[in-house]
C-alpha cells in the first residue's frame, strides 16, 4: 500500500469523528429512553366512577365482566331533568338479572348536548377499560337517546357501540310545542329540527355504520316529535307500543313519558333487542298483561 496522503489522513480524522458522534447520541437517547419517566396511563374507570349515578341496585358495579352471551356492557343514558336513580329503578336490576354488566350515569343534561356526548365518551371509556370490552350497548331515555348519537357522530363513538335503544327519544320532526314546554336551557335551542346539531345528527343519513338502532315509543310522544329513526331495516327497527297492545295507555297516567322506563313491556322490547344480533326483530311481540318483570 502507497502512503497516506494529507487529504486521506483528513478524511480519515472526520468519519472517525462523525462515528463517535454517532454512538455518543445513540447512547444518548437510549440512556433517556431508559430514564425518561414513563407516561402514565389515564385512569379512565376512575373518572367513570365518579360519574356513576348513585342509589341504583345492581348496577355501576365496575368488577363485572360480561358473560360469553352478553358480551357487551350496557350504559343507560338518563333524559332532561332526571337522572340515573330516577329513570332506572326497574330497569337496572332487571337487566342485571339478565345476565348483563349494567352501567348508569348522571350527567349535566342542561348543558349543550356536545358537551354531554363528551361527558358520556369519558364514561363510555371507563366501563370499556373497566370491564375489558370492545363495545358497549347503550339504552337511552328521551333526551338519553340524542346524547349517545351526538357522541357517535361529533365525538367519533361509533366503533365503540354496538347497538342504540331509545325510549321516547324525539328523534325528528320536533314541534314547537316540545321546544316550549323543555325550557330555556342550551339543550332546549339544540333540540329544534332546524338547529345546526339536529341537522348535523338527521341529515343525509341517521344511522352510523356497525351500530344497530331500536326506537320505542309511544302513540302520545308522537305528538310533540317523531320518535322514530330513519335507516335500512336490518340495522333499524322502530315500534310504538301501541302497536302492539293497543289497550296500553287507554287508562289516563298509567303510562307516559316519564313512566315508559318502568313499563314491563318497554323493557321487554330493550331485553329482546339486547339480546338478538342487530336491532328489535321484527316478529317479537310482548305481553301485553305482563305486570312485573
Amino acid at each position: 500500500m502507497g502512503q497516506l496522503r494529507p487529504g486521506h489522513i483528513v478524511v480519515i480524522v472526520l468519519c472517525a469523528v462523525a462515528g463517535l458522534a454517532v454512538l455518543t447520541f445513540a447512547a444518548d437517547t437510549l440512556l433517556d429512553r431508559e430514564t425518561a419517566p414513563a407516561v402514565p396511563k389515564v385512569d379512565m374507570v376512575a373518572q367513570a366512577r365518579r360519574m356513576a349515578s348513585d342509589g341504583l341496585e345492581d348496577a355501576n358495579d365496575f368488577g363485572c365482566r360480561p358473560r360469553d352471551g352478553s358480551p357487551y356492557p350496557v350504559i343507560l343514558v338518563h333524559g332532561a331533568r332526571s337522572n340515573g336513580a330516577v329513570t332506572w329503578p326497574v330497569a337496572a336490576p332487571y337487566l342485571s338479572k339478565q345476565g348483563y354488566c349494567v352501567f348508569a350515569l348522571d350527567y349535566g343534561w342542561s348543558n349543550s348536548i356536545r358537551d354531554s356526548a363528551q361527558v358520556l365518551g369519558i364514561f363510555v371509556e371507563g366501563v370499556l377499560q373497566a370491564t375489558g370490552a370492545r363495545k358497549a350497548a347503550i339504552v337511552g331515555h328521551s333526551l338519553g337517546g340524542i346524547v349517545p348519537r351526538a357522541y357517535m357522530r361529533l365525538e367519533g363513538g361509533a366503533g365503540k357501540v354496538s347497538e342504540l335503544i331509545t325510549l321516547g327519544t324525539p328523534h325528528q320532526e320536533l314541534t314547537g310545542e316540545l321546544r316550549e314546554n323543555c325550557g330555556w336551557e342550551t339543550v332546549c335551542d339544540e333540540l329544534r329540527s332546524d338547529s345546526p346539531l339536529m341537522k348535523e345528527l338527521n341529515d343525509s343519513s341517521m344511522v352510523e355504520e356497525g351500530v344497530s338502532y331500536t326506537a320505542l315509543g309511544l302513540k302520545a310522544e308522537q305528538e310533540a316529535a317523531s320518535t322514530f329513526v330513519d335507516g335500512p331495516k336490518g340495522q333499524v327497527t322502530n315500534r310504538m307500543l301501541q302497536d302492539d297492545c293497543p289497550l296500553k295507555g287507554l287508562v289516563e297516567g298509567a303510562i307516559g313519558h316519564n313512566l315508559e322506563t318502568l313499563d314491563p313491556v318497554m323493557l321487554s322490547y330493550v331485553n329482546k333487542a339486547l339480546e338478538s344480533p342487530g336491532p328489535l326483530p321484527g316478529g317479537y311481540r310482548p305481553d301485553c298483561f305482563a305486570l312485573i318483570l
